[in-house]
Parts: C-alpha cells; structure tokens; sequence
C-alpha cells in the first residue's frame, strides 16, 4: 500500500512539473500598451530605429487570441501609410517590421499588409524576398501576398496582367543564391494567378 500511495505521489508531482513547464514554455504575453505606445511614438514620427522598437515588441510567432488587443490592431490598420511609406522608400526596419505585423494581423489588416508587401516586389524584390524568407513560417500560402493585386484590379483584366508580368520580371532580377528557391516558388505562384 505505501508503495502504491509512493508511485501516485510522485505521478502527481511529474503531471505538476510538466504542467508548469508546460506554462513556462508558452508563448510569452504581449505588452500590448507598451507596443501602442512605441507605434504611436513611430506614426509621430516615423525612423528606421522607432520601426525596430516596435518590431522587438511584437511577438516572434502568430498568436491567435488577440481579443485583448483589437483597439492596439486596429491602431495599426489606421495608421497603416505611414508604414506603407517607409516601405517604399526601402527602409529595411520599416519591411521587417511589415512582415513581423503579420503575427497580429487579421481580416483588413493582414489584407492591408499583404496589398503593401506584394505591392514590394515591384519596387524591391531583393528585401521582399530576403524578408519573406524570414519569416516564412508566416505564410501557409503565398498566393495572398503574391497575388494581393487582383483584388484592386478586378475590374481591370489588363492591369492585372501587367502587375504580374511586372512583379514575376522584378523577382527574376534577383540573382542570389540563398533565396532562388523561394524566388522561384513564387514565380511558379504567380504564373498560375
């Protein structure tokens, strides 16, 4: 009997130890008045280190509860031409920044994003590769962000056709080594559009 009341004992301290590790090992909480206030401070006043600020207080991976956080979400859809901006312009921190969003992005602004980031490959295919690299764990399905065109041009079948001759010509620029596999996924993508 003692050995039988022995084994449970310690049963019951391994469930409790795997559970607080289990805890432990979760994702980590978001500081979602900390990240306000460092996107607030960047649409003020928008540069390359405000755009790493908010970037290192975004979380690593997609998270799926954001029901605490839709005031802070949605702060970040309004404000988005500031970010679209800097983007453009090439300020690397401002497109890492762009792709990182995608951990708390849904509905308009993941759609936002994807307009902004596929709109990219146009004007940078380097950094837009070189980012969805890094964070490709992002993206189950490219066709969103590659094809992010269709959407503003549906009206417009001869448009469409020239973004995406664009965009798969601005990919085929890109000669290095560490991202032809990608780049040539998403041309194989974007043909099929």
């Amino acid at each position: 009997m003692t050995r039988l009341l022995t084994a449970l004992c310690a049963l019951g301290m391994m469930l409790v130890a795997t559970a607080a590790l289990g805890a432990q090992t979760g994702p980590p909480a978001v500081d979602w008045q900390g990240l306000q206030e460092a996107w607030t401070a960047y649409f003020s006043a928008p540069s390359e280190e405000g755009a790493a600020k908010v970037f290192s207080l975004l979380p690593a991976q997609k998270i799926a509860d954001i029901k605490d956080s839709f005031e802070v979400v949605n702060s970040f859809f309004e404000r988005l031409g500031i970010l679209e901006g800097e983007i453009y312009s090439g300020n690397p921190n401002a497109v890492k920044l762009g792709f990182r969003l995608y951990t708390i992005a849904y509905g308009t602004l993941e759609a936002g994003l994807n307009r902004i980031l596929g709109s990219l490959i146009a004007f940078n295919p380097q950094l837009f590769l070189e980012e969805l690299q890094a964070r490709r764990d992002l993206f189950p399905t490219l066709n969103p962000l590659l094809g992010s065109y269709l959407r503003d041009m549906a009206n417009d079948p001869v448009a469409m056709e020239l973004e995406k001759k664009l965009r798969i010509q601005s990919l085929e620029t890109v000669e290095d080594k560490a991202l032809k596999s990608l780049r040539s996924e998403c041309i194989k993508i974007l043909k099929k559009l």
